[in-house]
């Protein structure tokens, strides 16, 4: 941590900051623990949450522009942490571009780019500083992020000050201070809480500013891309720890073109539809579920 970082820091987010090296933050290979890990995290997540001064950083960008978050005053910031070969952040990007085009011009937008949460051989895990900004650079190209992406330090310093999750969404009122966290980044509920922060002036407490609901939807629909990104490496080691994650998200690719309108929106809907959705996602999966064992069935 830098003396400038470890001076504007809030004490909070000290407080909560998890110790960590490069070496240990960085993992060659995908394994279950870590989906575990990020699983007990999840249920009690670590970081910053509204109310709490956003901790202050000093970045460079893919491009080489050096962002300072205190300088961004006077206007919201929104703080997506993520990585090209999570299949959260694929999934999530696509809804998160259209709440983009919504209020684009009223906000200040980051990705955060963080581990590569399933590398392999086109896209390993991060040995240096300039290679951890070329594939957040890819991701970018990859993905048509149309705002800026951060490239955190190896050690993940600054992801750690927000959050310890892989994938989570934050707002930054225009005082600087946390409005709304999410847990998993997820177009529609960022819609609602800019809406509603942007609706009384960009600053203050909003409704329903800490989320932590798991949207699964489209990382179902698009994750599996993410993985296959990494090469053959991430797609074995996934299939190889974690055989029911890869077979949802390979079921996913399946039903894609059925999902995709729900999967890649960005504004809100309505309880109905989603329950109406939800009963229609679950037959699909039952029934491509098994279409694919008879499948197996017969070339045994």
């Amino acid at each position: 941590m830098t003396a400038s970082m470890e001076a504007t820091m809030a004490p909070e987010a000290r407080a909560n900051e998890l110790p960590n090296s490069p070496e240990s933050y960085n993992y060659d290979h995908f394994h279950p623990k870590y989906l575990v890990k990020d699983a007990k995290l999840a249920a009690k997540p670590k970081g910053v949450v509204p109310g709490e001064a956003a901790p202050d950083f000093e970045l460079r960008d893919t491009e080489g522009r050096l962002w300072r978050l205190s300088e961004l005053r006077g206007r919201p910031v929104v703080l997506i942490t993520g990585s090209a070969t999570c299949p959260m952040t694929h999934g999530s990007v696509y809804g998160l571009k259209e709440v983009h085009a919504a209020f684009g011009d009223r906000t200040q937008w980051f990705y955060l780019y963080v581990r590569e949460a399933h590398p392999g051989e086109h896209l390993p895990s991060h040995q240096a500083h300039e290679q951890k900004r070329e594939q957040a650079a890819f991701f970018r190209q990859a993905d048509g992020v149309p705002w800026p992406v951060l490239v955190d330090d190896l050690a993940g310093t600054t992801a750690h000050a927000y959050t310890t999750l892989p994938n989570a969404q934050f707002v930054i009122d225009a005082a600087g201070v946390v409005a709304f966290r999410g847990d998993m980044a997820h177009g529609p509920t960022l819609y609602r809480a800019l809406s509603d922060l942007l609706a009384q002036g960009g600053v203050g407490d909003i409704p329903h500013a800490d989320d932590s609901t798991p949207h699964m939807l489209a990382t179902m629909t698009y994750g599996w891309d993410g993985i296959e990104r990494g090469g053959e490496t991430s797609t074995h080691d996934v299939w190889a720890g974690a055989p029911p994650m890869a077979a949802n998200l390979w079921l996913g690719t399946q039903i894609r073109p059925l999902l995709a309108p729900l999967a890649s929106r960005g504004k809100p809907i309505s309880r109905g539809v989603k329950l109406a959705a939800g009963a229609m996602v679950l037959a699909l999966l039952l029934r491509a579920g098994t279409s694919r064992r008879k499948s197996r069935s017969r070339r045994g």
